[in-house]
């Protein structure tokens, strides 16, 4: 007896035209609609496990994970519209008992900028959400210094158990 399986389009619910279109990266049957032209795997498991992502507070459409790093996600919401960012803390991924353990760098000594120009910059970007690149841009107009955005990324992802600690006091 042959299967009867019965395929339906996630995205526009069509039941009636596809195209097979390959496999995925873990071996099931893709197809692609010929109405919507969207790709799906139908047996594929993951596809239709539902993250807990959270929704966009502007559009409130489901957002989806740009970046994660050991302290917090980087969401997204791709719309051209709204093209919303948002970073999320993770409070549980360091228990407080082991924060003495933390690896990364606490101290300023042997930086080249001073100490108050990478204070504010950890400030901008973990109370004032201001993505690396606006960063930049700020300490070039308003303090005449020429910092990459790559620098601030990296001041922030080395003193972030600095930062950490001092949230938790």
């Amino acid at each position: 007896m042959s299967k009867i399986v019965s395929i339906k389009c996630p995205k526009c619910n069509n039941i009636h035209s596809f195209y097979r279109y390959g496999k995925d990266r873990y071996g099931f049957q893709k197809f692609l609609c010929r109405d919507c032209n969207h790709q799906f795997a139908p047996d594929n498991p993951s596809t239709k496990v539902l993250k807990n992502h959270p929704r966009c507070p502007i559009c409130g459409k489901a957002t989806f994970l740009h970046h994660d790093y050991d302290y917090y996600s980087n969401f997204r919401y791709g719309d051209k519209k709204c093209n919303y960012s948002m970073f999320v803390p993770k409070p549980n991924s360091i228990l407080p008992s082991s924060m003495s353990k933390l690896v990364g760098k606490t101290d300023f000594k042997g930086m080249r900028y001073p100490v108050y120009l990478i204070i504010n910059v950890l400030v901008m970007f973990y109370i004032g959400k201001n993505s690396f690149r606006n960063i930049s841009l700020i300490l070039r107009i308003v303090n005449n210094v020429k910092v990459s955005h790559t620098t601030v990324s990296n001041w922030c992802k080395k003193f972030a158990p600095l930062f950490h600690n001092l949230s938790l006091d």
